[in-house]
């Protein structure tokens, strides 16, 4: 029952609870509702029943005699009420009773018991104070016994030692081991162990297990250093497709909180005061950094930290080599199947290759290859180098505690980031060369130097020649132990090797690890043929590699001769660049010299409109994967731009000697015309005056060269004159009239192709250029773009002049950064590039005219015009010369776009009409058959040159026909025009055709004295007409 505030009052009654506290009862309920409504008081503590009783007995009007029956109701149902409860609880009350005397009992039988020990303890003190010697005896002896007892516990604990580390190592609680063993040792090694002598095998034993932890904990240290256990899977990752950052690790070292020191907020920092528990219920090999630092603490516990960083120093060097050599059989299994599913289209994929980009070397599987490779084993070292930061952090913070702990003044040493950088870049320079250079270049440059080093060393001896000494010999075999013991400690695996136990490898190779010659190193494996070319694919991951060790290890410095950046700038300069710079130079050898170096490009639609030889698409790329690559590695750029000049000045060189080679006379094209040339060498005339300053001047100022639509008519009729004036001037400087000779000409229409296509291509190759530099100033913004100088404005308003398809590549990543002097340098050269290309269209133009010239002055020369009869037929040179101009005409079509067209048939009518007129004076004798002839023969230029130039230029040579036409004037009548409609022609000219005139009527050898009187007259009369329109 609920007794929860229950009192007693002053009559003796235990006072009913509250109204809320009979909820237990459910049977109460009805009666106590009853009792609070109007019988309430007799709950109070002051209720006095005498006064209810006397009350209800009392019948006046203040008794409350007419309440007795409601009274009687309520201790009715009450009674029946208690009745019920107790007929429901009567077994727990007496349970309660029984128990309640059980209690009772105890509690006399405690205090009886209590009583007789205070008894017990009186007479003890009463004994404890009387004088007894013999009792100091008998505690004396307790005492040695109770040591001895101690002692052959410990003894017994000691001997169970060795098992309980076998647990303990079993499970990997290596803390815990080297707690408990150094504990026996120093018990064994205690005073009172050391005068025990059938300890001395124990202590040997432990001893030896002493040797066998530390060589444990050093195995385990390497395990996880070097990602051996399976554990570790979870610190490095595989190379996924298209990866172009390190994964982050998923596990971390532990950190600690040093307030607002930016400088200790590292993932390494710990410290130095807080020591690592190790927690005995979990696998400690599932972080490997905290087990790692369980090892730590072992071996400090130990106190053999030194001798292991000692050994991790030394064997750095053979572990990341191993380490190297995993990773690549690891990603050579990888590939072994994709290897042979693509081997039957290994040749097919090889052709498409373009070997002239530099990150396009190799199909896309050995690319592919390689990438596996460096990022997975980059991915791998950076968990190495993060082990041995984490170690040398965890190694200072136990040197700092056992220091300030033993008071001592030196430390042991700890190895310095640098001493472990050292190695790593060593196996990582010397992979990238594996990759870059050749083993048979390798071998000859090694052979070279040991060739060099043999000349400046003269042998004195040899050791294996000497005769044997014994005392020498036993002094070599402690050597040779005290270098197996160390060996053994460096490479445990080999202790069990009884070949190097019993030193029968003694004479065997020993290979420097620490050596830098590769011959005497050993190569790694390669998954893919070396080549300058997979530096592209070389070149990211190792930048990322070298960024992330920034990120990993801030505090070290980076600026000293051993720093990331230093690394890769040595290798760029020793290796890279050296590699590069001859694969450069192989390419332009392999681009030019070809016997198709300057054939059609095989898509050269991709490019442009027009073919472009192969050697032009070629070297852009080269040129484009040069700027990719410097944009790639941001560092030596000077060396870049010098490349990339040197493959501009090169491929001038070999196309000037092509372009020579074109225009020479001889009619062999092999190499050594086209390679050598002279100041003796004859060229033909087109490409000779081509090169002349003053006519290259006047052919600049064409419209139709310089796009110009608003040329003035008289300006261009004042410089097709002009030009007719120079070629004349040109033709007849060894000679007066002299006449062009047939070998002068290039009758080939291969060499008039090539001439387009070089034209072309060089115009194509200027326009890559500039579109280089253009996308290095789009993109830079740290600096305002230097104004252009005159030479390169002209020359890139001069490339651009034709709309750009595409390019070999697109040009985002593939910039010229120039400013300042090699801006110039550059600028300089692209001109000289433009004026060899606009040499290649003057010569075809000129070429056009040196045919004309030449045909035009065999028509009026060699041609014969007294004829008998009339001819019906042109003269064949000028069936022949019109036969050449549309053999040109073709050649330039399948070459240069429509308006060079132009340019190089522009002006031709009026060349044809000043040969045809100012020629006439070497027509030896015409007649009116002769004259039908002439005309017939402008007639038929007439109509070809239709084909080539605008009806309003064909149209001139109307004043040629016109001319010819004069003949059948007669000499009186010809007088008479020009009286009446004035001069259209010189007096020369008019001289020369009435000269002719005069003579077809003179047809009788006797009459030549009367001729002469006639020409005398008629040569008057023409001077006064003329002079009359002088005036």
């Amino acid at each position: 029952m609920h007794r929860g505030n229950t009192t007693k009052s002053r009559n003796g009654i235990y006072g009913v609870p509250a109204r809320d506290d009979y909820t237990d009862f459910p049977e109460l309920r009805g009666v106590m509702d009853d009792i609070y409504n109007g019988w309430d008081f007799i709950l109070k503590d002051n209720f006095d029943p005498v006064t209810l009783a006397l009350a209800l007995m009392d019948d006046s009007s203040v008794g409350k005699s007419r309440d007795y029956h409601e009274f009687q109701r309520i201790l009715h149902d009450l009674d029946d009420v208690l009745h019920v409860i107790v007929k429901d609880y009567y077994k727990g009350f007496n349970n309660s009773i029984g128990t309640f005397g059980g209690v009772l009992q105890n509690i006399n039988d405690s205090r009886d018991r209590v009583k007789h020990m205070k008894t017990d303890l009186e007479q003890c003190k009463r004994e404890l104070l009387e004088n007894r010697t013999d009792l100091v005896n008998i505690w004396s002896k307790t005492q040695q016994h109770k040591e001895m007892l101690n002692l052959l516990e410990s003894i017994e604990e000691i001997k169970n030692t060795p098992e309980k580390l076998v647990n303990l190592t079993n499970n990997k609680h290596v803390l815990h081991a080297a707690t408990l063993l150094m504990g026996a040792i120093k018990t064994v090694e205690s005073q009172e162990m050391k005068k025990i002598g059938a300890l001395d095998d124990l202590r040997l034993t432990l001893a030896s297990e002493k040797n066998s932890l530390y060589d444990l904990l050093l195995e385990e240290l390497h395990n996880h250093i070097y990602l051996k256990s399976p554990y570790c899977e979870n610190l490095w990752s595989d190379y996924v497709p298209g990866q172009q950052v390190l994964p982050e690790s998923i596990i971390k070292p532990r950190t600690f909180d040093h307030g607002n020191d930016a400088e200790m907020k590292d993932i390494f920092a710990m410290d130095e005061n807080d020591i690592l528990a190790e927690d005995i219920d979990k696998n400690p090999e599932t972080d490997s950094y905290y087990y790692m630092e369980i090892i730590l603490e072992a071996l400090a516990a130990l106190g053999q930290v030194p001798e292991a960083l000692e050994t991790l120093q030394e064997r750095l060097p053979l572990e990341m080599h191993s380490l190297f050599e995993k990773t690549i059989k690891q990603v050579e299994t990888r590939h072994v199947l994709q290897s042979g599913h693509s081997n039957a289209d290994q040749n097919k994929n090889d052709e498409d290759v373009d070997i002239y980009c530099l990150d396009k070397a190799n199909s896309d599987e050995r690319n592919e290859i390689l990438k596996d490779l460096l990022w997975t084993l980059f991915s791998k070292v950076e968990a190495v180098l993060r082990a041995y930061r984490f170690i040398e952090t965890c190694s200072h913070r136990t040197r700092s505690r056992l220091t300030k702990a033993n008071d001592e003044d030196e430390a042991f040493k700890i190895y310095h980031f640098h001493e472990i950088w050292r190695p790593v870049q060593t196996e990582i320079r010397a992979l990238l060369q594996d990759y870059l250079t050749s083993q048979e270049r390798r071998t000859q440059q090694t052979s070279m130097a040991m060739s060099n080093d043999l000349r400046k060393s003269t042998q004195l001896f040899r050791l294996t020649d000497a005769d044997e000494n014994k005392q020498i010999s036993a002094s070599y075999h402690d050597i040779q132990d005290t270098l197996y013991n160390n060996y053994r400690k460096m490479v445990p695996d080999l202790a069990s090797i009884g070949e190097l136990v019993s030193g029968s490898v003694m004479h065997s190779n020993i290979i420097d690890k620490y050596s830098t010659n590769m011959m005497l190193r050993g190569s790694y494996k390669l998954l893919v043929k070396p080549d300058a070319y997979n530096v592209s694919v070389l070149l990211k991951p190792t930048m990322v590699f070298l960024d992330r060790l920034r990120q990993v290890f801030p505090s070290y410095d980076d600026h000293n001769e051993e720093g990331f950046g230093n690394f890769l700038d040595d290798f760029a300069i020793h290796v890279f660049l050296p590699q590069i710079e001859e694969k450069v130079m192989q390419l332009i050898q392999t681009a030019t010299t070809g016997l198709d170096a300057f054939q059609d490009a095989r898509h050269y639609t991709n490019y442009s409109k027009y073919p472009i030889v192969k050697s032009a698409v070629a070297l852009i790329s080269v040129v484009q994967s040069l700027c990719r690559t410097m944009h790639a590695m941001p560092f030596h750029t000077d060396e870049y731009i010098r490349m990339i000049e040197v493959v501009l000045l090169k491929y001038y060189e070999k196309c000037y000697q092509r372009f020579y080679a074109t225009v020479s006379r001889t009619n062999s094209f092999n190499s050594t015309a086209r390679e050598q040339h002279g100041a003796d060498t004859n060229i033909s005339s087109s490409g000779d005056w081509a090169q002349d300053e003053s006519l290259v001047g006047l052919l600049a100022q064409n419209p139709f060269f310089n796009d110009d639509t608003k040329a003035d008519e008289e300006f261009v009729k004042a410089l097709n004159q002009a030009e007719i004036t120079m070629e004349f001037k040109l033709k007849n400087e060894s000679q007066p009239d002299r006449q062009i000779h047939a070998d002068e000409l290039i009758f080939d229409q291969s060499k008039l192709i090539f001439l387009g296509r070089l034209y072309h291509s060089l115009k194509w190759f200027v326009r890559e250029i500039w579109e280089l530099r253009k996308a290095h100033k789009s993109s830079s913004t740290a600096s305002p773009d230097e104004p252009d100088s005159y030479e390169a404005a002209i020359s890139k308003r001069w490339s651009h002049s034709v709309k750009r398809l595409s390019s070999t590549e697109p040009t985002e990543s593939a910039a010229l950064p120039l400013r300042g002097e090699s801006a110039r340098r550059f600028d300089t050269l692209l001109t000289t590039y433009q004026q060899l290309a606009e040499t290649c269209l003057f010569t075809l133009r000129l070429e056009i005219r040196c045919h004309t010239l030449y045909y035009l002055q065999m028509v009026v020369r060699e041609g014969n015009y007294f004829l008998e009869d009339e001819s019906y037929e042109p003269d064949p040179f000028v069936i022949s010369l019109n036969a050449d101009l549309m053999d040109i005409d073709d050649s330039i079509n399948t070459s240069l776009p429509r308006k060079d067209e132009v340019f190089c048939f522009d002006g031709l009518p009026a060349l044809m009409v000043h040969v045809l007129v100012s020629e006439a004076s070497f027509i030896k004798r015409m007649n009116r058959h002769g004259a039908q002839k002439m005309i017939r023969n402008i007639l038929a230029l007439q109509q070809n040159l239709t084909n080539f130039v605008p009806p309003s230029q064909s149209a001139i040579m109307e004043r040629a026909r016109r001319y010819y036409q004069m003949f059948n004037y007669g000499t009186d009548n010809l007088i008479k025009s020009i009286r009446d409609n004035g001069p259209s022609y010189t007096f020369d000219e008019y001289h020369v055709i009435l000269a002719l005139i005069n003579n077809a009527n003179n047809e009788e050898d006797n009459e030549n004295e009367e001729a002469t009187t006639s020409s005398s007259d008629w040569f008057m009369q023409l001077d006064e007409v003329m002079a009359e329109y002088e005036n």
